[in-house]
Order: C-alpha cells, then structure tokens, then sequence
C-alpha cells in the first residue's frame, strides 16, 4: 500500500508579522487623512458662523449710522447719534475681549446685538470731521467663536477682522 502524503502549505510566522505590520501602516494614514478632513471642515464651519454674525452685526451699524442725521458723540467704545426720526441712539462694546464680549445698540436701553456663539475680542467707534462737522465714522471690529470649553481645538476657532467707514447721507 501506498502512503497518502498530504503537505499542508501556510504563511510562516513571520510573514503574517508583515502583512499586518503593512495593513496597520495603511489603516493609520487613511486615519490621519480622515481626521484631516474632519478637521478641515471644523474650521470652515467655524469660521463661516464667525463670519456670517459679524457681517449681520457691521450691516445692522452701516444702515443706523448711514441714515442719521448727526452724531452726537463719537470715540472708544461708544458712539451716539441721532438717528432719522430725531431720536437719540447709541452703539456701545460691552465686555471686549473677555470671552462675552456684545455690540449692545438701542435708545433707552442697550440690548445686545451678537450672538452667544461669537464674542467680540476688538471694538473701536472714531469719527472723522468734515467741514468741522462729524460726517464719518470707522468702525474697527474683530469677532471670533465662542466655545462652551474653557480653550476651543484650533479647527473650532474661527477669527473675522471687519473694518468700514461709513458717510453719513444728511
């Protein structure tokens, strides 16, 4: 009779060692791209709303202080004007660069104009006289987001620096 020799064909020790050592490699630069987008589109989204609230807060200045008739008073943190109805109304930087910073605007009482997801870190009203008359004014103004956490991940970070001179029509 005839032995029957079966041979049985494996991977030895050592190339499974490289196959995974090889998935492994691949699995943690498709993770790192992955994160990478992720991140990416933190940031983006961040620095939209960032965007988007200061550009709400700069057009509802533009079109009070472009359609008054005076100003009253001008400079630092405030600026008061008559608006086109002859009442007296102010915009006023509450708590700049603490972490709750608003644009607060109104007549009889300041309400906050910005939202509780943007903080205001710069704000600065100057005017500038024409023909010894306050005709125009600069609004200087930086905006960034506002985290529940004490420090936000640099892709929720979202910074707007926004600037505009605006000429009184009356």
């Amino acid at each position: 009779m005839q032995k029957l020799k079966i041979r049985i064909q494996g991977f030895t020790l050592v190339e499974l060692l490289v196959v995974i050592a090889i998935f492994a490699i691949i699995l943690l630069i498709a993770n790192q791209i992955l994160f990478s987008a992720f991140r990416g589109s933190s940031k983006a989204e961040a620095t939209i709303k960032v965007k988007r609230e200061g550009e709400r807060i700069m057009g509802i200045m533009e079109r009070a202080l472009r359609n008054s008739r005076t100003i009253i008073s001008c400079g630092g943190t405030q600026v008061t004007y008559r608006d086109q109805y002859g009442t007296t109304a102010s915009f006023s930087c509450r708590n700049v660069g603490s972490g709750s910073g608003d644009i607060a605007w109104g007549s009889a009482t300041l309400l906050p104009i910005s939202v509780n997801d943007v903080d205001v870190t710069v704000c600065s009203f100057s005017c500038e006289a024409v023909g010894g008359v306050d005709k125009a004014i600069l609004i200087n103004t930086s905006f960034s987001a506002k985290g529940t956490a004490t420090s936000l991940r640099v892709e929720e970070r979202g910074i707007i620096t926004l600037q505009s001179r605006i000429l009184l029509r009356n």
